[in-house]
C-alpha cells in the first residue's frame, strides 16, 4: 500500500499531502537557503507523530539546538525524552561546496543501520548526504553504489529526507541528477539572489504527479519555519511533545570516554577525510568513531 506522510511545511504537505512514507527525499540548495531549517521542521512534524527521528548533521548538536531555539522550533524536550537523536559530523572539512573532497567512512554507515534498527527510529535526516556518496569513481560504480545506498534506507522503512548543496561543479551535478533519478520526490530552494527577489521552493520532481509546481515563494517565520509567502499569518508550529514515551527496545548509548588522537593520515591516502560521529541523546554528549581515513578512488 502506497502511503503518505507530512514534511511538516504546510504549503507543501497541502498541495502534496507530504512525501511517501518509508522513502527518501532530496532537498537541494545553497547555503542559507532553509535546508537545515526544513529538516528540522521533518524531524519536528515526525516527533509529533510519535516517530522516534534521527538527524545527522554538518552543524554541532548544541548549535543545532540553539539554531532551533531562535527559529521558535525548540528540540530539547524531544532529545531528553528520547524522541530525537542528533548526530553530527565532528570533524567535518571546511568548504562545503567542494564535494570532490568528502569520503565516504568505510564503516560509517553500517553504524549508522545499527543505531537506526536497535533505536526504532522511523524518521532520518542526512543533513548533508554527501559524505556518504561523493565518491571519486567511474560513473557505473557510482551508479550502483547510490542504488545501494538509496535501497538500503528504503529496506530500513525509515522516512528520509536527503539535502544536498547546490552543484557547482559538472561532477557534482551529474552526482545531483543520478541521486534525483532514485528520489520519488525532489524539491530545489533558491534564495533571493538566485530568483526575482524571493526565496522560492520549487518541486523537481514528484512520481506520479502530471506537472509540479514552478516555484513557491516562501520564507522562514519564527515559530513556523518554511511557510509560504502570503498575506495570511502562519499557523505556529507545536512545541515538541512533552509527555514520557515509552522506553526503546534497545537502551539509549552510555557516553563513551573521549576518544584518542586521530591517527595522521598516511602519506598515501592523499586527501583523504576522517569523519567522525558526535551525539547528544537524552542530554548525554558521546563521541563514537564512525570509520577510519579512507583514500579516494
Amino acid at each position: 500500500m502506497i502511503d503518505k506522510t507530512r514534511t511538516g511545511v504546510a504549503f507543501f504537505d497541502s498541495r502534496y499531502g507530504g512525501v511517501y512514507r518509508g522513502r527518501p527525499f532530496l532537498v537541494s540548495g545553497r547555503s542559507g537557503a532553509g535546508k537545515t531549517v526544513l529538516g528540522l521542521q521533518f524531524a519536528l512534524q515526525g516527533i509529533q507523530q510519535d516517530e522516534r527521528t534521527l538527524m545527522l548533521s554538518v552543524w554541532r548538536a548544541k548549535d543545532l539546538m540553539i539554531m532551533s531555539d531562535s527559529l521558535g522550533l525548540p528540540m530539547g524536550a524531544a532529545v531528553s525524552n528520547g524522541m530525537l537523536a542528533l548526530l553530527e559530523y565532528s570533524d567535518f572539512v571546511p568548504g562545503r561546496d567542494r564535494e570532490a573532497q568528502w569520503m565516504l567512512p568505510p564503516d560509517g554507515f553500517l553504524q549508522l543501520q545499527n543505531f537506526i534498527d536497535q533505536h526504532a527510529i522511523r524518521r532520518v535526516v542526512l543533513d548533508t548526504v554527501l559524505p556518504w556518496i561523493a565518491l571519486r569513481t567511474n560513473p557505473e560504480k557510482l551508479s550502483e553504489h547510490l542504488f545501494s545506498f538509496v535501497r538500503a534506507f528504503e529496506r530500513m522503512g525509515v522516512t528520509a529526507l536527503f539535502t544536498m548543496p547546490r552543484p557547482v561543479s559538472p561532477a557534482a551535478f551529474r552526482l545531483k541528477n543520478k541521486l534525483e533519478e532514485l528520489m520519488p520526490v525532489a524539491i530545489t530552494l533558491q534564495r533571493p539572489e538566485e530568483t526575482t527577489g524571493n526565496w522560492t521552493c520549487i518541486v523537481t520532481k514528484y512520481l506520479g504527479e502530471a506537472c509540479v509546481d514552478e516555484g513557491i515563494p516562501y520564507q522562514i517565520v519564527r515559530g513556523v519555519g518554511m511557510t509560504e509567502r502570503s498575506g495570511t499569518p502562519p499557523a505556529p508550529i507545536a512545541a515538541a511533545p512533552q509527555h514520557a514515551v515509552a522506553t526503546p527496545s534497545a537502551p539509549l548509548p552510555k557516553p563513551l570516554p573521549t576518544p584518542a588522537a586521530p591517527v595522521p593520515v598516511p602519506a598515501a591516502a592523499g586527501a583523504a577525510r576522517r569523519i567522525l560521529f558526535s551525539s547528544v541523546i537524552n542530554g548525554m554528549e558521546n563521541n563514537t568513531p564512525a570509520g577510519n581515513e579512507r583514500g579516494g578512488r
